[in-house]
C-alpha cells in the first residue's frame, strides 16, 4: 500500500510540475504579442500566431474578421509616437492539457483594449489560434475604464452556452447551430495536426438522441469573463470515461451573443 501511495504522490508532483511549466510556456506567444505592440515589429506577432489563426471582433454591431497574416502586415515597424504613455499586461491565463485561454489589457491614452486569446499546443509549441477583442474609447488618458455586466446581460451570454449544454444532453445538432455563429470554428490539436471543424461539421456529429450514460454526465461553467461585446468562457464536460475542457470565445453580434470559436482538451479517465 505504501508503494501505491508513494506512486500517487510522484504522479501528483509530476502533474503539478507539468501544469506550472505549461503556465509559463503559454505566456511565450502572449509575451511576443506584447512585444509586437511595443516595438511595431511584425516578426513578434508572427511568432505569436499560428498561420491559420483568425481575429474576430464586432464593428458597428456586425462580425468582422481578419487573418493573422493581414494583421501582421499592418505592423508599423516602429513604436507608436505615444509608446511612453502606453501600458499593457497579461491579465489572466488558464491552461488545461493542450488548450488554453489568455486575456491581455492594452491600456492606451485614447483607447482601452481587452484582448481574449484561444491557444493550442501544436507540435509542442504554444500558439495563438484565435483572438477577439473589445475596444473602449476614452475621453482622456486619465479616464478610468471598467466593465460592469448586468444580470440581464449575463443571462443573455449564458443562452448560447446553455444551448451547447442542451445539445450535449440531447444529441440535438440544431441546438449547436443556435449556439454558434455560422462563421465559428471548432479548433483542436490531434494526431499531430491542427484540426478545424465548421459549425455544420460539428453539428453533424450529433446523433439526435441522448447518450446511454447521460445520467452520469455532468456539465458546468468555470469561467465567464466579459468586456463590452466580447467574452470568454471555460466549460467542463465531466463524463464517465473522459473529461473535456472547452474554451469558448463569444461575441455580441447584431445584439445577440454567439460562440465564435471553441478549442478544447480531453483527458481520458482510468
Amino acid at each position: 500500500m505504501k508503494k501505491v501511495v508513494f506512486l500517487f504522490v510522484i504522479i501528483g508532483l509530476f502533474t503539478t510540475f507539468v501544469t506550472a511549466q505549461d503556465n509559463e510556456l503559454v505566456k511565450v506567444p502572449l509575451e511576443n504579442y506584447l512585444q509586437g505592440h511595443a516595438t511595431g515589429n511584425g516578426e513578434f506577432h508572427q511568432k505569436a500566431f499560428y498561420p491559420e489563426s483568425r481575429l474576430l471582433f464586432v464593428r458597428e454591431g456586425k462580425l468582422s474578421q481578419r487573418t493573422s497574416a493581414e494583421y501582421i502586415k499592418g505592423a508599423g515597424g516602429k513604436p507608436a509616437a505615444d509608446e511612453a504613455n502606453r501600458k499593457r499586461w497579461i491579465e489572466m491565463i488558464d491552461v488545461k492539457g493542450n488548450a488554453a485561454i489568455g486575456k491581455i489589457i492594452l491600456d492606451y491614452p485614447t483607447t482601452y483594449f481587452v484582448d481574449y486569446f484561444a491557444l493550442l499546443k501544436i507540435n509542442g509549441e504554444w500558439k495563438i489560434v484565435n483572438k477577439s477583442f473589445h475596444a473602449q474609447p476614452r475621453a482622456n488618458p486619465t479616464e478610468k475604464v471598467g466593465f460592469t455586466t448586468s444580470n440581464e446581460e449575463l443571462k443573455a451570454i449564458s443562452v448560447p452556452l446553455q444551448n451547447y449544454f442542451k445539445a450535449q444532453a440531447t444529441g440535438n445538432g440544431d441546438l449547436i447551430r443556435q449556439a454558434f455563429h455560422t462563421e465559428a470554428k471548432i479548433m483542436f490539436f490531434s494526431e499531430g495536426k491542427l484540426n478545424q471543424w465548421s459549425v455544420e461539421e460539428f453539428a453533424g456529429r450529433f446523433q439526435g438522441k441522448s447518450a446511454a450514460d447521460e445520467e452520469k454526465r455532468k456539465r458546468s461553467f468555470e469561467i465567464i469573463d466579459v468586456a463590452g461585446n466580447a467574452a470568454i468562457a471555460k466549460v467542463t464536460l465531466d463524463y464517465p470515461t473522459v473529461k473535456f475542457t472547452d474554451y469558448m470565445t463569444l461575441l455580441k453580434i447584431d445584439g445577440e451573443w454567439k460562440i465564435i470559436n471553441k478549442t478544447f482538451s480531453s483527458e481520458a479517465k482510468k
